[in-house]
């Protein structure tokens, strides 16, 4: 069966990191050409334009057309009130533009599927669409944006008006879709619970086993972190934890890849510990090299966790991907991890605000390589039958099954 073609509407897109964005992407690629994004060529976090757009656009395999901005820039808190003006002005005319650009793919490029992927900056598409196109309107929900509370009860207003009038949404895990449910009160037949995938091609534990280590990594087992130097991240936790890990195992060491707003503070941290020698923060770790990172860590740990203010994880595509390369996962227990990693089975699961539990759970799988094997074994196999090419073609069907 053919299937129809779905247009994603992203305030922000690759060559920008993020997981969200690598969800998006993958979907495209896989899609066949079914799938297509509108999003910007600015940067609402900075204000600049992102570096590298025209390139990558050009050689995507797929349909990207951007306009300047998707939403209005973050302001800082100490903001004044003509900042504040200007920024709604820009943001009324940023509307008006945004849905007349998605007006205009929708019929030259015959969508029957319009796709949101920030709801809280977005949402308010949903009502117009759904009054000026003869598409059906579905929500992308990943986590934290149903997570955290809204800015303000006029925000929390129209996130509840946006998730009730959409035609269906998607939610990456059962945590998400039980939020769906139970704070938004979102019938459940209206959801479809859609986690995400690896891509079998880049994370290739099999064939890669074969090829020869070209990155830079210790001789003695080691645990991998990566991703956004974020708080929920628990990258904070696994340094603190790691004293007693590595006095109980001397030889250990940790690598964490990846940027972000906590970067320095976890360096400063690393020294006031005195973990030099065993803790190495390498910052942005290019694609080319991650999978082997991956693949040459005894452990890959991101003991994540959901703040008080509700930011958590929704899913955790990196456990699928250090699955995919064979190597068994220490992961938070907060937001939707227990869908990317199966205690017991593919990895452990551990209290994220609880660094005895952290570091107790690292140096027993760190001492205990016949486990290793055995998670990292089962971790590859489930891996393995979660390839993008498939989650593209059941969502496609999902969207198709929209117009039946």
């Amino acid at each position: 069966m053919a299937h129809s073609k779905c247009l994603i509407v992203s305030t922000h897109h690759r060559p920008l990191v993020g997981g969200a964005l690598t969800v998006y992407e993958a979907l495209a690629k896989h899609s066949e050409g079914c799938i297509s994004l509108l999003t910007a060529s600015y940067d609402y976090t900075s204000g600049r334009e992102v570096s590298g757009w025209q390139a990558y656009d050009t050689a995507a395999s797929y349909k990207i057309t951007r306009v300047g901005r998707m939403r209005a820039n973050l302001l800082g808190v100490n903001a004044n009130i003509t900042a504040k003006v200007i920024s709604k002005v820009f943001g009324f005319f940023d509307r008006r533009r945004i849905l007349k650009e998605t007006l205009s793919l929708i019929e030259k490029d015959q969508i029957s599927t319009v796709c949101i992927g920030a709801q809280d900056a977005l949402g308010w598409l949903v009502a117009p669409l759904r009054e000026k196109a003869d598409v059906k309107v579905v929500i992308y929900v990943h986590g934290e944006e149903v997570s955290q509370a809204a800015f303000s009860a006029r925000s929390e207003a129209g996130r509840l008006r946006a998730l009730q009038a959409a035609d269906a949404i998607v939610a990456v895990s059962r945590f998400t879709l039980n939020l769906l449910v139970e704070k938004y009160h979102v019938p459940i037949e209206r959801i479809k619970l859609h986690t995400n995938g690896v891509d079998l091609d880049v994370f290739d534990g099999i064939r890669m086993a074969q090829m020869p280590v070209n990155v830079d990594v210790p001789e003695h087992p080691w645990v991998f972190a990566c991703g956004r130097l974020v708080a929920r991240k628990g990258f904070d936790q696994l340094i603190e934890a790691w004293p007693v890990i590595a006095e109980a195992i001397p030889t250990a060491k940790l690598i964490i890849g990846g940027q972000g707003p906590l970067s320095a503070q976890l360096k400063l941290r690393v020294q006031q510990l005195g973990l030099e020698n065993s803790v190495s923060l390498r910052g942005w770790i290019p694609d080319s090299q991650l999978p082997h990172f991956y693949q040459q860590a005894a452990i890959f740990a991101m003991p994540n966790r959901t703040l008080p203010d509700g930011d958590t994880e929704g899913f955790g595509l990196v456990f699928l991907e250090a699955a995919a390369m064979g190597t068994p996962s220490v992961a938070g227990d907060g937001g939707g991890t227990a869908d990317a990693v199966t205690e017991g089975e593919t990895g452990l699961i551990v209290d994220g605000t609880n660094q005895r539990n952290i570091s107790e759970t690292i140096i027993s799988l760190l001492q205990d390589g016949a486990l290793r094997q055995k998670l990292g074994e089962k971790a590859m196999a489930h891996a393995r039958t979660q390839g993008w090419q498939q989650k593209t073609d059941e969502l496609l069907s999902f969207f198709n099954n929209l117009h039946a």
